[in-house]
């Protein structure tokens, strides 16, 4: 097994360069970031314990944090495109095989990758989020309860899922709506810093992806890859009963965990309990 040196590396691919951070001993994990907009920062260093037991790969997406941005990025609008990036990184690391972890968009972005390269993947962990995007009526019903304002719903609904016309402006729509992600406020602020620097171009890209994206009749074929599913009970962006409890049911033989007490970012507001949960899982198939 090639064991990477840990450390910040710049990963050429057609063209372009993919940031990655490497932490940790062991098994590789590659760890796909959400949003997109703001890279991988925001699991740091709330996963940085999975790095006790396995090697860490986290990954700026293109477009995302330290990673260029592709010259045809504007024309990007599958997800078949980033799936790729990831085999492509895979292979640039010289690893023949790794397990993968993607939360929220990222873990749209690894299903995808899973259907696309399953003989990469040793195991996948799907956390906080769906495979068919067909609920924003639901998302935005539990938008409604999880707000603390009238004002912040509004944010949410009228502002939130639409392009970006700078980064200044996709800074603040986060911000104003970000609150609402975590079942307890306070852990904005106090233990989570508010996120600066975003990419538009990138939110936009997304916006893109989940329109031309539809992996509804693959998803069942993900079960050849041992997969575990993630949900958090008061996530309102992809509420668990047309997330996560539905992308467990679709792919035969995968395990799942909900997390009682938590919104988006269970590995920020249930720690301890998603550490030994992902970490367990992972374990039992290494």
């Amino acid at each position: 097994m090639v064991q990477l040196e840990n450390g910040k590396r710049r990963v050429p691919i057609d063209g372009y360069e993919v940031h990655c951070e490497i932490i940790g001993t062991g098994a590789p994990l590659l760890i796909v970031h959400g949003g997109m907009g703001y890279g991988y920062k925001g699991f740091r260093p709330w996963l940085d314990p999975l790095g006790a037991e396995r090697t860490l790969v986290f990954v700026d997406l293109p477009g995302n944090g330290g990673s260029d941005t592709p010259a045809d990025y504007e024309q990007w609008s599958t997800v078949g495109r980033l799936s790729d990036v990831l085999h492509r990184l895979r292979q640039a690391l010289g690893l023949e095989r790794w397990s993968v972890l993607g939360h929220s968009f990222g873990g749209y972005v690894v299903q995808s990758y899973a259907l696309d390269h399953p003989g990469d993947l040793d195991a996948l962990v799907i956390s906080c989020s769906t495979s068919i995007m067909d609920h924003m009526d639901e998302s935005m019903r539990a938008a409604r309860a999880a707000s603390h304002s009238d004002e912040q719903f509004e944010v949410i609904r009228d502002h939130l899922m639409v392009p970006k016309a700078s980064d200044e402006e996709f800074d603040r729509i986060t911000a104003l709506a970000r609150s609402a992600y975590f079942a307890d406020p306070d852990f904005l602020g106090r233990d989570v810093p508010m996120p600066t620097g975003g990419s538009a171009a990138a939110f936009n890209a997304t916006l893109r992806i989940w329109e031309n994206s539809d992996l509804a009749e693959r998803i069942p074929q993900i079960g050849v890859v041992p997969t575990l599913v993630l949900g958090a009970a008061r996530d309102w962006t992809f509420p668990v009963a047309v997330g996560a409890r539905r992308t467990h049911e679709l792919v035969p033989g995968s395990a799942y965990h909900e997390f009682a007490d938590s919104g988006h970012f269970p590995y920020v507001e249930e720690n301890e309990e998603y550490l030994t949960i992902v970490s367990g899982w992972l374990r039992e198939r290494a």
